[in-house]
C-alpha cells in the first residue's frame, strides 16, 4: 500500500490543516517517517493544499510488527 511522505518541514507547513470536518493529520511509521495515506490526494476537502500534496514523496507502507 503506497503512503505519502513528508519532509519535517512539509509535515509543519501541512499538519493540522483544517476544512470543514476534515483536518489532516501525520503519522509517524516504523521508520519514523512523517505519513499519511494517498487518499488525500482525491479528497476534495483538501483541494486547496493539492499541490503541496502532490509534492510528497510516495512510499511503500512497512506493517509495523506487533
Amino acid at each position: 500500500m503506497k503512503v505519502l511522505k513528508a519532509t519535517k518541514t512539509q509535515y509543519n507547513s501541512l499538519n493540522g490543516y483544517e476544512n470543514g470536518l476534515s483536518k489532516l493529520e501525520f503519522a509517524k511509521d516504523v521508520n519514523d517517517n512523517w505519513i499519511v495515506g494517498i487518499e488525500v490526494l482525491n479528497d476534495n476537502n483538501f483541494a486547496e493544499i493539492r499541490t503541496q500534496l502532490n509534492e510528497l514523496t510516495q512510499i511503500e507502507f512497512i506493517e509495523p510488527i506487533i
